[in-house]
């Protein structure tokens, strides 16, 4: 089996490239040796368009799903269990360095015990040609940083659900100790019933990011973070705050043309208000986001479970809110209706007196005069 180098996340991986594979569309073996992993090729014998995989260890690499700066995340099937996974392959460099490795498993050891359904799964962790590798539950789905959009009023009730639910996946990590390190939009997954899951937990963090001083995504990270300070699940509190946000003004909380200024923009005051770029969000909403967002944090919420428990409280007002309203214009559609009902009979009542009136005068006129 020859073994080839295929570019992906700014680095190089190496992939075995297949002499033959069977069409996904009608079974038909096809010879493939002469076609680059993943290159799109004809089936002869159907006519369907059919992508050429490529062999990694125990794994059939099916196509790319996404890139990050950790590495690159691959849609595969697993030879052995005959099921399909999301295969994480990460950059080279880090199979070098025997320190992170180590931290790596650790890491994924801790996050595999997880159990959670907000939670994205880790089946196992390796290494191939000297490539660590993390194998994951597959969700089909969308990430959330495809549903950010500044020109569309986002639905708060909604994304107050999907923030819910990673809350409570963050606390069940809270409470067996694993951090996540780099929550964001594009590590947050929706399946097709609605289920958001937490990817990359308890791994984020042992990887570096776009800058060699700051690990995580500026946009995102905690400031104690960019400080080199310790950080716990308060840190994870800040991230999940600005993550949501990005999503629901459509907007950074702080933008920036650099990582640095990015960095700093959070230090700056006033804190940013949401409701200057998203005036339709509730007060309750914008105050749990800025306290989630406080600087120091022995000033956030104590644990994810008091954040879960602020957002039931601002989803609970929200729907109390919405009931009243109904209530509210439903009292006025019916005092509408029956002022209407009222100014009809009014009016029947008058033509009425008036036909009567007519009828008096012509009787009297008729016969007196």
């Amino acid at each position: 089996m020859e073994s080839v180098e295929e570019p992906a996340a700014n680095t190089i991986i190496r992939i075995d490239k297949l002499g033959r594979s069977s069409c996904e569309h009608c079974g038909e073996v096809l010879e493939v040796s002469d076609f680059h992993v993943f290159e799109e090729i004809q089936c002869p014998a159907c006519e369907g368009v059919v992508t050429v995989p490529g062999r990694f260890g125990n794994y059939y690499l099916l196509n790319e799903l996404g890139r990050g700066g950790m590495g690159t995340v691959f849609l595969a099937r697993d030879a052995q269990l005959n099921r399909q996974v999301a295969l994480k392959v990460l950059n080279p460099k880090f199979g070098k360095d025997p320190t992170f490795v180590e931290s790596l498993l650790r890491e994924a050891k801790a996050a595999a015990a997880l159990n959670h359904k907000n939670i994205v799964h880790i089946y196992t962790f390796g290494q191939e040609k000297d490539q660590p590798f993390i194998v994951m539950e597959l969700v089909d789905g969308i990430k959330l940083d495809d549903c950010i959009n500044s020109e569309t009023e986002q639905s708060e009730m909604g994304w107050l659900d999907v923030m819910l639910q990673m809350s409570a996946g963050l606390a069940d990590g809270e409470r067996k100790g694993v951090v996540h390190g780099d929550i964001k939009p594009a590590n947050i997954l929706m399946d097709e019933g609605g289920t958001a899951k937490l990817s990359d937990f308890g791994i984020a963090r042992v990887g570096g990011g776009s800058d060699d001083k700051i690990l995580g995504t500026p946009l995102y990270i905690a400031p104690e973070k960019t400080r080199g300070k310790e950080v716990d699940a308060r840190s994870d509190q800040f991230s999940l705050g600005a993550t949501f946000w990005h999503i629901l003004s459509g907007y950074p909380p702080f933008p920036g043309k650099t990582s640095k200024e990015v960095v700093l923009k959070r230090f700056e005051k006033p804190k940013p208000d949401i409701r200057k770029f998203a005036p339709h969000i509730s007060d309750e909403t914008a105050e749990l986001l800025m306290k989630l967002m406080e600087n120091e944090p022995d000033d956030r919420f104590d644990s994810f479970d008091d954040v879960s428990a602020a957002i039931e409280n601002v989803m609970k007002n929200f729907e109390r809110r919405n009931i009243e309203n109904e209530r509210r214009w439903y009292r006025l559609e019916e005092e509408a209706k029956v002022q209407q009902f009222l100014q009809q009979k009014g009016m029947k009542w008058m033509i009425a007196c008036g036909l009567i009136s007519l009828v008096i005068l012509y009787i009297f006129f008729r016969w007196f005069i």
